[in-house]
């Protein structure tokens, strides 16, 4: 199945303006290649497509909006579309733009020289089109929203269907580094320019994560660079477990989540535990996060250990389980209120009510936790903005 993107679950409403005038002047400018004649002539690749060859710089710019046939054009422009409305209402519309270039020309960049390096017989082979830029909106759109799902047409079923942002940009690498393995070891020849389309998703992601750790822009509560900040404290935290001899299934952490309920929970239940603790073993966080949802149909406040309860919660918010992860934070604050991430968890939970189910109330309150207390400049700026909507 072929997926055409139509936009995203991250689109936030807004009616874009740069968006549609890109989709009409690459539009305009290939209706004017098939009039033929002396316009037809100066737009022609030869002018204005870059090569390694003949190389001038102006050319990285006007080759984005050339394209070779229908299915090039309108593939790129539902790409563009999809990805661009999402973008321009986070970046602004000259951020936007900005990005849409610049990426299309380091997609340029890539392809000419990396080409030449890979195989010099390439280098009279001139790029044209937008896939690059489009690629380089892929990447940043993964960089502020990885946890998002791309909606369109499934191909060749024409109905409605949607994916994971993940899932798209895992197939599209895969898929362009086997292309490029193919093409320049002369075993093949696709005719696309592959080394422009990972040159310009490697551009929008660094852009992306480098607009977000500069503070340019906005932090999101599930942007890229808070996920790998997670990532690396739930890591560290693991490390800890091991290093401290409870990182088995088999020892004190299964031990403890067998003690939460020992004397007041039937077996039934006692097994779920042990089924939550050998599930988390195996980082297997989503039978573990959907075993605890069972757990919690008949013990309504039951709690695992720190680790196991941290990784739950951030499994069913990475899923869109919006209220149950909201549960399962609530849980860990309650229990654990000087854990190490407690900081992080509140601020987590106050994102999730307020953002995701509009409950400023609830918002207020789970803010309300920090008190006085001194954070440092990364959590208080994410305290002081959310703090700010639910006001």
């Amino acid at each position: 199945m072929f997926l055409i993107p139509t936009g995203t679950d991250r689109d936030d409403g807004r009616r874009p303006v740069v968006v549609p005038l890109l989709v009409a002047s690459c539009v305009l400018v290939f209706l004017a290649g098939r009039t033929g004649g002396a316009m037809a002539e100066s737009i022609d690749p030869g002018h204005l497509g870059v090569a390694y060859t003949d190389f001038r710089w102006w050319r990285t710019v006007t080759y984005q909006f050339l394209h070779g046939g229908w299915f090039h054009l309108i593939s790129n422009m539902f790409f563009l579309a999809a990805f661009g409305v999402v973008l321009e209402g986070r970046l602004g519309r000259i951020g936007f733009l900005v990005l849409y270039l610049a990426g299309g020309v380091f997609a340029a960049l890539v392809q000419v020289w990396g080409g030449h390096w890979l195989n010099e017989s390439h280098d009279a082979v001139r790029a044209i089109g937008a896939s690059g830029s489009v690629s380089a909106l892929m990447g940043a759109a993964f960089a502020l929203h990885p946890n998002a799902n791309v909606r369109g047409i499934a191909i060749p079923q024409f109905v409605r269907a949607q994916t994971s942002l993940r899932w798209m940009m895992a197939f599209a690498i895969a898929l362009d580094v086997a292309r490029t393995i193919v093409d320049w070891s002369g075993s093949g020849n696709s005719g696309i320019a592959t080394l422009a389309h990972l040159g310009g998703i490697a551009f929008g992601f660094l852009a992306g994560i480098a607009l977000l750790a500069s503070g340019l822009l906005r932090r999101d509560d599930v942007d890229a660079l808070f996920l790998i900040k997670q990532w690396r404290r739930r890591r560290e935290m693991r490390a800890a477990f091991a290093q401290a001899g409870v990182g088995t299934a088999d020892g004190p952490i299964a031990a403890r989540v067998r003690a939460d309920g020992a004397g007041t929970e039937t077996e039934s239940q006692r097994t779920l535990r042990n089924t939550i603790a050998a599930a988390h073993r195996e980082r297997d966080y989503k039978l573990a996060a959907q075993l605890y949802l069972e757990l919690l149909q008949t013990l309504p406040e039951a709690t695992l250990p720190a680790g196991i309860q941290l990784d739950v919660a951030n499994q069913l918010a990475s899923e869109g389980r919006n209220a149950q992860a909201a549960t399962a934070y609530a849980r860990f604050l309650e229990r654990f209120r000087s854990h190490v991430h407690a900081d992080d968890v509140r601020v987590m939970l106050a994102a999730i009510q307020a953002r995701r189910l509009g409950d400023k109330a609830g918002a207020r309150a789970t803010l309300d936790g920090f008190g006085g207390r001194e954070l440092d400049r990364e959590r208080q700026s994410l305290v002081n903005a959310l703090r700010g909507e639910c006001a």
